[in-house]
């Protein structure tokens, strides 16, 4: 299955008299390429095309109905810049100037226009070498100031990393399991992706308060980054009004359909479908409608509107600042116990082996240090560089064994200090306990 994204850009008409609406539509429909655009203001065209690929391969719909893609995303903007006359193309990092025919000129103004030229060239080859393969480079974060408003982060962020990220910031936060993601609903709006490494794949954020809102965005892979504003989405070309799979297409992959495409796209939760007709409803009950279609309480949106402190959302975990010993240990709780960075059948395994059994573990850690207290003393009797290694070597082992039984008791007293991982067991054994019940009744199903 093709996968389809979407991608924004402007087309600047220098002369009303050459490029108008009638020649924006028509360069669309005989290049047949899928794509939602309008006349915002003076000749200023924005359009959406979705693309595939390193490449960037642009949506076209051939003779036979189908969707298809077509040529690359540059060679599109080269073929518009040769065919429309006297305008500015700026498609995501693909920008061409209009040739503007001034006439003879004098020699000394020539001159001036030839630095011109190079200027442009040198910006130029500058952009096409910020690509890679054919992807536009990640573009540098603004240290814009955020909002001092609530905000919900839907993320693939490990909970052993909110602690920390709690401490660091000072922002109170309620953390909700969602699937595979966690919902985080923080007290103040924080950038993560600059505190946070490696960044999170997937970030969703919405706020319904501060300048703008209410504003969702969505990050994939660390650079793409979509907004939606609940504005109206642009209309599709007129030409694919005509054509079922091209009205199709342009509802899944491209304005609202696209972001909520990519709002479902790493939860189990939610529906495609509803969150599109969220993202289409009005500025007021959108983010209700939203929140409600991703799967999510309303008391989220108590939150986030300021009805609710972040503190009293059932059945979430609150992180807030901490002392540097209580956050460490809290982090270490939640990792061994198999909610962080690492693979939870690492930390299974490790639990397995040295906190189930504590007893066992305790008897080998001091056959070892016997072991390496006897190496150790017998070593200190002998001469020379054997002597020295074999010193050495004891030494190692006595103090291996030690650490080893200090770490274990430190983990073991971090979970059972951690409120978090008492919870999650709970729900857990809830979980499993629940499954369980369904199976025996699935297996002996009550008699009518």
């Amino acid at each position: 299955m093709t996968m389809w994204r979407p991608v924004s850009g402007d087309i600047y008409g220098l002369d009303p008299h050459l490029f108008d609406e009638k020649a924006f539509q028509q360069f669309f429909a005989e290049e047949r390429v899928l794509a939602r655009g309008k006349n915002i203001e003076n000749g200023h065209y924005e359009i959406e095309l979705a693309v595939t690929g390193r490449r960037r391969r642009v949506a076209l719909l051939d003779d036979d109905g189908y969707v298809h893609p077509g040529m690359p995303l540059s060679e599109l903007v080269d073929t518009m810049d040769a065919k429309l006359r006297k305008v500015q193309i700026i498609i995501e990092d693909q920008v061409r100037y209009g040739d503007i025919n001034l006439g003879s000129v004098a020699p000394d103004v020539e001159a001036d226009i030839a630095v011109f030229e190079e200027d442009d060239a040198a910006e130029t080859l500058e952009v096409e070498g910020g690509e890679t393969d054919g992807e536009p480079a990640e573009s540098e974060g603004t240290d814009e100031e955020l909002p001092d408003v609530p905000i919900l982060m839907l993320s693939d962020l490990a909970l052993a990393e909110l602690p920390a990220l709690a401490a660091v910031t000072k922002v109170p936060m309620a953390v909700i399991p969602h699937g595979n993601l966690r919902a985080v609903v923080a007290a103040r709006a924080v950038d993560v992706k600059k505190m946070i490494f490696p960044r999170p794949v997937f970030h969703l954020t919405l706020r319904t308060q501060g300048e703008g809102a209410p504003i969702l965005t969505i990050g994939l892979d660390n650079q793409r980054v979509l907004t939606w504003t609940w504005d109206e989405q642009l209309p599709v070309m007129d030409w694919m009004t005509e054509h079922g799979a091209a009205m199709e297409f342009a509802d899944e992959h491209l304005g609202a359909g696209a972001i909520a495409l990519r709002c479902v796209l790493e939860s189990k939760h939610g529906s495609a479908i509803e969150v599109r007709k969220a993202l289409l409803s009005s500025k007021v009950m959108g983010p209700a409608f939203f929140i409600q279609a991703m799967g999510l309480g309303p008391e989220i949106l108590d939150v986030l509107e300021g009805r609710m402190d972040v503190s009293e959302i059932p059945d979430a975990e609150v992180f807030k600042q901490a002392s540097l010993s209580e956050t460490i240990r809290e982090v270490i709780a939640l990792e061994i116990s198999g909610h962080g960075v690492a693979k939870p059948k690492l930390w299974e395994n490790y639990r397995r082996l040295y906190l189930d059994n504590p007893g066992l573990m305790n008897a080998l850690a001091s056959i070892q240090a016997a072991v390496g207290g006897s190496v150790f003393v017998g070593s200190l009797q002998a001469k020379g560089r054997k002597g020295r290694w074999g010193a050495g070597v004891g030494a190692l082992l006595m103090i291996n064994s030690l650490s080893r039984i200090l770490t274990t008791q430190y983990i073991q007293k971090s979970l059972d200090h951690s409120d978090a991982v008492k919870k999650l067991a709970e729900a857990a054994a809830e979980a499993e306990a629940m499954e369980k019940k369904i199976e025996a009744e699935t297996e002996n199903p009550a008699d009518d």
